[in-house]
């Protein structure tokens, strides 16, 4: 009996193993960036590591630092601790004037990752072109998440460079802002509403295209909008890139006619806001969904997450992004 308990656990793990061998512990990232800065300003900012807490994506909030003694030359080194968002170590390697930069990188959070990190910078019309690369390996048992780790990795990039950019370019660059306000009460609201079903890379136009097709509708039925346009998702398959959204504009308790209504309940929900371009919309979900995590928020998957399409009094874009949370 025991001989064939043990070689059933030998044979589980043998099968683990082989199964995990099938996938790649490589992780690759590289994303290039035009920054409107004199390239010296730039290259400070990242070949000084007492820099980098302005604007590295990986810092969580109250993380003890480290800094080694020299900051800017071969050998210096930065790490942060977290109890709550892990840890990490960044580590120059090698130098080369301002053109160029070779790190180690450790993190450990959410998955060990190890590997280099090189920076390229070069002149371009007064601006600076940055390139950042990351060649990295996940742990053996992390394999079958490789391709989730380099996604994730890839928005942290951006995220990185778009931060990066915020830290030296002019005041009046278009830069986004993501807020967290954290957990709030949402109430219940009425909407006139069209849904999506398809890539998520086309879901920009259709909105544009629902909003206005709905408007219309709704001025022929002399109804008022009592608030501002939303993205209710109800299904979002992150693997293929695709979603079923009900794209909506809120009625109250108007009589909205034969026109299609739904209903969103009142619930409570994490909160998070984009001020300025929502082509970074898919950053602030991720660092909300990071934030969640590290905070020990739990989401209630029984109910939709929204998007709520605000602009602020001087006209600029605001989003927010509604999560919902267990009470």
């Amino acid at each position: 009996m025991i001989g064939s308990l043990l070689f059933a656990a030998a044979f589980c793990v043998v099968a683990v193993m082989v199964y995990m061998a099938r996938y790649s512990s490589r992780v690759r990232v590289e994303r290039t960036r035009l920054i409107d800065a004199p390239l010296a300003e730039v290259a400070a900012q990242v070949f000084d590591l007492r820099r980098w807490a302005a604007w590295n994506p990986w810092l969580p909030p109250n993380a003890t630092q480290t800094l080694s003694a020299s900051t800017d030359v071969k050998g210096s080194s930065w790490a942060w601790d977290s109890a709550q968002g892990g840890k990490g170590l960044v580590e120059h390697l090698k130098l080369q004037g301002q053109s160029q930069l070779v790190q180690r990188l450790r993190l450990h959070h959410p998955f060990a990752v190890t590997g280099q990190c090189t920076w390229q910078f070069a002149e371009r019309d007064g601006k600076t072109e940055v390139r950042w690369s990351l060649r990295a390996r996940v742990g053996f048992s992390a394999r079958a998440f490789a391709r989730t780790v380099q996604e994730s990795l890839a928005l942290d990039v951006r995220y990185g460079l778009d931060r990066l950019a915020q830290c030296v370019e002019p005041a009046d660059a278009p830069h986004y802002v993501i807020e967290h306000l954290g957990v709030r009460e949402i109430a219940h609201c009425r909407y006139v509403s069209q849904t999506y079903e398809g890539p998520i890379k086309e879901l920009p136009a259709a909105l544009n295209s629902s909003a206005k097709h709905l408007r219309q509708q709704l001025a022929q039925q002399h109804v008022a909008e009592a608030g501002a346009a939303m993205a209710v998702y109800v299904k979002t398959n992150i693997k293929l890139h695709t979603t079923v959204c009900h794209f909506g504009i809120p009625v109250g308790d108007a009589d909205a006619g034969n026109l299609p209504l739904r209903a969103l309940a009142a619930h409570c929900a994490y909160v998070v806001q984009l001020k300025g371009d929502r082509s970074a919309l898919d950053v602030a979900w991720y660092l909300a969904m990071q934030r969640m995590v590290a905070e020990n928020i739990k989401p209630d998957q029984r109910a939709a997450p929204a998007e709520h399409y605000l602009v602020t009094q001087a006209g600029a874009e605001l989003t927010e992004l509604h999560i919902p949370v267990l009470r």
